[in-house]
């Protein structure tokens, strides 16, 4: 039987042996990131802003690059503000539940990146992202700027689907699930970024390589279900079912009650994780520096997520205790628990062990 909303549920351990790090410099990223926000008017007002800090984004984007160049991580601080705001705006402020609003307003912002002149009035987030996109013409190559264009958009398009299913009650099949949240994470236009923060890009060639693809997907979609493992038990205690979240998902497409669809979607992340460990390590074997150092980003993002979720006030429960563990031990699962390298749209991911190359 299925337990009714806000029945408690115990706190997911999620198993992560990558080690922490943080940019040395993250107290001035915070700095950069508190005064390009206000001077963006992203925020307007004290409360605003002191919720912007407590949220600690620049100390996310610190542990998402922490070998980045100064201006790098500000770029990513900044990108990184940006999605935030966006997802605020379509989640819980003026745009949610408003897809064809939601769409108009994408539509501003895809435009917004492509250095052009901006039409007026622009709202303040249009205006931000236009910066952006002249700090990106400064410190990436025109091919890797324009991935970053390209993915920013499919993002987007992913967002107003997202925004559409929610509103109209649509509850994807797993599958079509998987396929959209590897893209509503925002973590295809960040790791574009994060290929040029530390001063080197990996070769065009390397980042379209399968594998990478595959690593890069494989991040994305393993923040995105650490997020939706995150935030499962504090949305049940509001009451809310999210129909584009892993545990509901899988709670309505099993039949499992909450505390097993909770349990079966940290053993399907941790089987990702082990698949993106083993094939990040085959890659690694024969990858040049760049393409090392990028790599070794993507394992900082995974690693940076849940450091920063463990102790972030946006997902902490009531009197400030941590919706998750984070523990260097893979625990035992059962082998019942649905196999995530069998939903069609990432099978693919299971099919490159054995044929990685330099």
């Amino acid at each position: 039987m299925n337990e009714q909303p806000g029945d408690s549920l115990s706190t997911p351990s999620l198993w992560c042996p990558i080690p922490s790090r943080i940019h040395p410099r993250r107290a001035s990223v915070t700095e950069f990131q508190l005064e390009w926000s206000v001077r963006h008017r992203l925020v307007g007002s004290d409360a605003e802003s002191a919720r912007l800090a407590a949220a600690d984004i620049a100390g996310l984007a610190a542990r998402f690059v922490p070998r980045a160049t100064p201006a790098g991580a500000r770029t990513m601080a900044a990108l990184l503000t940006l999605t935030f705001v966006i997802d605020d705006l379509n989640d819980e402020g003026r745009l949610r539940g408003r897809p064809e609003e939601f769409a108009r307003y994408a539509s501003a912002l895809s435009r917004a990146l492509d250095g052009g002149p901006l039409g007026e009035p622009a709202e303040p987030t249009v205006r931000a992202l236009h910066d952006i996109g002249r700090r990106l013409g400064h410190s990436m190559s025109p091919g890797l700027r324009a991935r970053l264009v390209r993915d920013f958009r499919v993002t987007l398009a992913a967002e107003v689907r997202e925004s559409t299913h929610n509103v109209r009650r649509l509850p994807p099949d797993l599958d079509t699930y998987v396929r959209n949240r590897l893209a509503t994470t925002w973590v295809l236009p960040l790791t574009d970024l994060a290929a040029a923060v530390d001063g080197a890009e990996p070769a065009p060639a390397d980042l379209d390589r399968p594998e990478v693809r595959a690593l890069t997907e494989m991040t994305g979609l393993i923040l995105g279900w650490d997020n939706d493992i995150c935030g499962y038990a504090k949305d049940r205690r509001k009451g809310v079912v999210d129909v584009n979240n892993l545990p509901d998902v899988l709670a309505r497409t099993t039949g499992a009650g909450p505390a097993e669809a909770l349990a079966q979607a940290v053993a399907m992340r941790d089987r990702v994780l082990e698949h993106w460990l083993g094939l990040r390590d085959q890659v690694n074997d024969t990858a040049s520096p760049a393409l090392a150092g990028h790599l070794a980003n993507l394992a900082s993002m995974i690693r940076g997520h849940l450091d920063w979720a463990a102790t972030c006030p946006r997902h902490t429960v009531p009197h400030g205790g941590s919706v998750i563990r984070i523990s260097p031990t893979r625990p035992a699962h059962d082998l019942s628990d649905p196999d995530p390298l069998k939903i069609p749209s990432i099978a693919w991911w299971g099919r490159l062990s054995g044929r990685v190359a330099g």
